[in-house]
This record gives structure tokens, C-alpha cells and sequence, in this order.
């Protein structure tokens, strides 16, 4: 599976329990599915004064935390690696809302399950 380490109720979308870059770098992952940092670097850049290192050093932490896979292949320049997604975006978020959901019931009980009746109605 993946791991992330902490939830952030007070940030929206994938801020949640990502930091900013991360957020960016798997929005763009799960649209191309497959890039290398450097397409991936293009692409934010043009959005954000982000340094290259800093989208390389992102990516392999989003590898060790099992979202991302990465291989090495050769390529006009020499060897690139290229990183894929390894968990859907639908899978993501099944796992953080249910992993929130389990801790809400777990610590709060009675008045989480009161809380999400009284939001859904």
C-alpha cells in the first residue's frame, strides 16, 4: 500500500495530507500516469519558481511512500528515470477518507457518528 503521515483537516484537497509540491507533482502524476521529473519540473514551472532538485527530491520521496514507481531508461541524453503512478487517485482518496473516518469513530465514537448523520442529512 502507501503511506502518509499526517492529516491537515485545515488545508483543502490533496493539501490534506500532502505538502504543496507533493500535492502538484501527484495532480500532474495522475493526469500523465508516466513522466520523467523533468517533464514533470516543465510543467510546474510554468506555475511555480520551483527548483529541479527540489521535483526530483519530491518524487522519491512519493516513491518510498509506494504512490509512485520509478525505472531507469535510456534516452537521447543518457539515462532519465522515468516515474508512474502506482495507486489511482480513487484509491487514494478511499484509503485517507477511510483511515480519517476509522480514527474519527475510533477516538470520537457517539459524537463522530452523530456529526456525520447530522452532515449528510
Amino acid at each position: 500500500m502507501f503511506s502518509w503521515t499526517e492529516y491537515r483537516p485545515h488545508k483543502e484537497g490533496l493539501q490534506t495530507v500532502f505538502s504543496p509540491i507533493e500535492s502538484e507533482i501527484m495532480g500532474i502524476m495522475w493526469r500523465e500516469k508516466r513522466a520523467t521529473a523533468r517533464t514533470v519540473h516543465t510543467l510546474l514551472k510554468s506555475k511555480h519558481n520551483v527548483n529541479r532538485s527540489t521535483v526530483n527530491i519530491a518524487m522519491n520521496s512519493l516513491c518510498k511512500r509506494g504512490l509512485l514507481s520509478s525505472s531507469i531508461s535510456r534516452g537521447k541524453g543518457g539515462l532519465r528515470y522515468v516515474y508512474k503512478v502506482k495507486v489511482s487517485r480513487r484509491k487514494f482518496e478511499r484509503e485517507v477518507v477511510g483511515k480519517v473516518l476509522d480514527s474519527l469513530l475510533k477516538s470520537y465514537g457517539k459524537t463522530a457518528k452523530k456529526q456525520m448523520r447530522e452532515k449528510l442529512k
